[in-house]
């Protein structure tokens, strides 16, 4: 059993409560509404959003089990700066962000929590600046890699990432649908990825992996 202090302030934040349901396609946060609570994900995958009224609107990062979001908009008192929709059906608990705010100030392990995810935010922001100073196939191969990785299931020797759409990875990736296809079949053509509807299985995530290292993708 997990006896860590993130896993202590998780603990904590649901205590005494119950997760929700949530749909595929349901907005668990919207831009521009009160910050009003935040969210503890039980199950189930999530997209953070940014709202730039463009064609193509940035997906800043996905989240799953474990992960706690909104909790920076409840400190701040500002309102949301973006939207929290969910890709697999799962479930979430919901803190109202006062009694948040008690437990971050009284509980060791909750502040230990949210110290942990602003660091996880800091790492997931290092990477994406990282993968955008790449090319091509490297760019999206970088994304899936990292997804499958930390939120796929293992199927055989690989990889499976269920859930993302093709245009959700050409916004991860600040491309076009129509641009990140060519790249999308380079590496099914290496063997490296198989897709089909909401799913990216990586047969060969070591192979990927060395793609990445050796693939001269620098701009």
């Amino acid at each position: 059993m997990d006896d860590s202090p993130g896993a202590r302030g998780r603990a904590a934040l649901r205590a005494g409560r119950r997760p929700r349901p949530f749909r595929r396609g349901e907005h668990l946060i919207t831009a521009g509404t009160p910050s009003d609570e935040v969210l503890l994900i039980e199950s189930g995958l999530v997209k953070v959003v940014l709202p730039t009224g463009a064609a193509r609107e940035p997906i800043t990062g996905l989240y799953g089990p474990g992960d706690l979001l909104g909790e920076i908009g409840v400190t701040s008192g500002a309102p949301r700066s973006a939207h929290v929709i969910a890709l697999v059906a799962g479930a979430a608990w919901h803190v109202a962000g006062s009694q948040f705010l008690v437990l971050r100030d009284e509980n060791p392990a909750v502040r230990r929590l949210v110290d942990e995810t602003w660091r996880k935010r800091q790492r997931n922001a290092d990477e994406n600046q990282l993968r955008q100073m790449r090319a091509g196939a490297t760019r999206v191969a970088m994304c899936l890699l990292s997804w499958a990785s930390e939120f796929g299931t293992e199927i055989d020797a690989g990889l499976e990432l269920r859930g993302v759409s093709q245009q959700d990875l050409a916004h991860a990736v600040a491309m076009s649908v129509k641009t990140i296809e060519p790249f999308l079949h380079v590496l099914r053509a290496r063997g490296l990825l198989k897709t089909s509807r909401l799913c990216y299985r990586l047969p060969d995530p070591d192979g990927l992996g060395h793609f990445i290292a050796t693939t001269d993708g620098m701009n």
